[in-house]
């Protein structure tokens, strides 16, 4: 109960997870890679499936292998104290959280979570803080540290169909390499009137941007209705970043 006053400080709940994310990641060295394991096995792979599109001229493996050193020191690098507030807070994540926490009806007690491509353990604790259970939230990302984030892949998310009564999925679907195919795996662990809370950012023509059509696109057979739309027309010419944010409860056929 305690623990839980303390986690609704944004700064007391990123240094809390900025201490775990030093005692996990330097001081017991824990690490994985979705693909560690599998880099021998996918010589044959075509590398356009996994993202890549051979311009560079290198095996799937030397591919891969350079995502997982680039994820890592990604995540090296801005684990900083500059920086730890940002990265380890999970405040972003409340953008997807909120519209949800509106939906007075929820029992934040027994609602089942998912919690797709977190990256550190602040959304989790973000979730927690806004009183949902630990034990009911599931979190996978293609790189972890942390017991509390298993190692998955959005595209083939090894979780049971019609599991999971709130889906989030912040910033990752716009960098999938088959957007439909990683859709339809949300879509999938998710149940019948469950809520979805997915957002994207939309930069031009940069790599990774999304529109609020290629978004909401993506589950329109599927959306029940909408609870929270915020498109990035909704922004001043100026900003330079804007975010896509979709909230919409889900029907199943």
């Amino acid at each position: 109960m305690i623990k839980n006053f303390f986690l609704k400080s944004g700064f007391l709940r990123s240094l809390y997870c900025y201490l775990r994310f030093i005692y996990f990641f330097y001081i017991l060295k824990k690490y994985s890679f979705f693909f560690e394991d599998k880099l021998e096995k996918l010589k044959s792979v075509d590398p356009k499936i996994l993202g890549y599109d051979g311009s560079e001229g290198i095996d799937t493996k030397t591919y891969l292998s350079r995502i997982q050193a680039y994820e890592k020191q990604s995540l090296i690098d801005s684990a900083t104290l500059k920086n730890f507030k940002f990265l380890f807070s999970g405040d972003r994540s409340s953008l997807l959280i909120n519209p949800i926490m509106s939906c007075r009806f929820i029992n934040k007690k027994n609602v089942k979570i998912l919690s797709v491509g977190p990256r550190t353990e602040g959304e989790i604790y973000n979730l927690i803080s806004k009183g949902f259970s630990l034990k009911n939230i599931t979190a996978i990302d293609l790189q972890t540290y942390s017991p509390l984030i298993k190692l998955g892949d959005i595209h083939n998310l090894e979780l049971p169909d019609d599991y999971f009564d709130i889906v989030i999925c912040g910033w990752t679907i716009a960098y999938s390499y088959n957007k439909t195919k990683a859709a339809s795996e949300l879509i999938r662990v998710a149940k019948n009137n469950s809520l979805l809370s997915i957002s994207g950012t939309y930069e031009g023509q940069e790599k990774g941007s999304i529109t609020m059509e290629e978004l909401s696109g993506l589950f329109k057979n599927n959306i029940k209705k909408i609870l929270f739309n915020l498109d990035h027309k909704d922004f001043s010419d100026k900003d330079k970043r804007k975010h896509v944010i979709l909230t919409a409860s889900l029907k199943k056929s």
